[in-house]
């Protein structure tokens, strides 16, 4: 069966979409759903590269060419077995060159519906930020804001799980938004695959429904948020929550004791904040971390440091706040019961 050649990935419905790059080149970024089976691994595909620099094409190619072979064999024998005569696949590289060929040739020889991505990765990734903004520019977004320890992300959540359609971006980008915001156990993704994987889930809520979004500023960790996505969380009707000055630091105590001894973390705050609010608020800081004062030091950057840089921020967003929740205490059940009342109040919105 000929091979068929396509620019759109997302024409067609494909039984499956095989990235036949190397495990590196997918982990920085791949096309959604899409399954890895690299012609030629991490350490093979820098073999050839530098046969191909060093020595000749003509070398680099008949190396390859064994590898890729056993490769594709080891693929087949080990994923593809139990496919059906109809089954139908579509196959990316790089740019759309030998390593999808290759792959393609095989699976298109045995019978099977075989599709190349035209130039590859390099098609997908030119088309994905035109996607977002266009797909973000029809979508409707309410936004959740609020000063630090106010429980917006686990209120967020919340409405996920009782049914409310919402759009964690700082669970996307594994990264809690602030200095002291890196998890220590988890690296944050490449800015690829963190836009990627906005789309996804920009695409899995219908157009007219109404997304629940977290207020952020243009970066989450080392990560940009897309103009248009900023814009919209710069501009949309907003919900403001707020809680008592207790109930904030004990949430935060809670939800940040991963990352209380992560001291770099805390030198990066502290350096941050000197140049802002002087020394003597800092050194102060400081001490109370020595003294492992961890109720105090969170009181501390809550009143002197996050709650000023709250109020500075709101002054570059255009939001209309069209309800303000107060909430007494920031618990499980409590967090809970709010999403409730939230949940019954969508009509409203």
């Amino acid at each position: 069966m000929p091979i068929k050649y396509i620019r759109n990935w997302e024409l067609k419905s494909f039984d499956d979409i095989i990235d036949v790059r190397s495990p590196n080149e997918y982990q920085e970024d791949h096309i959604p759903n899409s399954t890895n089976l690299p012609v030629l691994n991490n350490i093979e595909r820098k073999k050839i590269g530098t046969i191909y620099k060093n020595k000749s094409a003509f070398i680099a190619k008949k190396i390859g060419a064994s590898l890729v072979s056993a490769n594709i064999a080891a693929h087949i024998k080990k994923n593809l077995l139990t496919k059906p005569g109809n089954w139908k696949v579509l196959i990316y590289c790089w740019r759309g060159g030998q390593r999808s060929k290759s792959f393609a040739t095989v699976l298109s020889e045995i019978g099977w519906q075989v599709y190349v991505l035209k130039g590859g990765y390099k098609t997908y990734r030119s088309s994905i930020n035109k996607k977002i903004f266009t797909i973000t520019k029809k979508r409707k977004f309410l936004i959740i804001r609020g000063p630090t320890g106010c429980a917006k992300t686990r209120i967020l959540q919340r409405l996920k799980k009782i049914g409310v359609n919402t759009i964690d971006l700082e669970g996307i980008a594994k990264h809690k938004g602030s200095l002291l915001g890196s998890n220590p156990n988890v690296s944050q993704p490449s800015q690829k695959l963190f836009e990627s994987q906005i789309y996804i889930e920009l695409k899995k809520i219908k157009e007219k429904k109404l997304i629940f979004i977290e207020s952020e500023s243009s970066k989450i960790g080392n990560l940009f948020l897309p103009s248009i996505l900023l814009n919209k969380i710069k501009t949309s009707p907003a919900i403001e929550i707020n809680s008592t000055i207790n109930s904030r630091v004990n949430f935060l105590l809670k939800d940040y004791k991963t990352y209380i001894h992560k001291k770099n973390s805390f030198t990066e705050l502290f350096t941050h904040a000197k140049s802002k609010l002087g020394n003597k608020i800092v050194t102060k800081w400081q001490q109370s971390y020595k003294k492992k004062e961890w109720k105090d030091l969170a009181f501390q950057l809550i009143t002197e440091y996050y709650d000023p840089l709250y109020s500075h921020n709101l002054k570059n967003k255009n939001n209309k706040v069209i309800n303000k929740y107060h909430l007494q205490s920031l618990t499980n059940r409590s967090i809970n019961d709010f999403c409730e009342v939230i949940k019954k109040d969508l009509g409203v919105f």
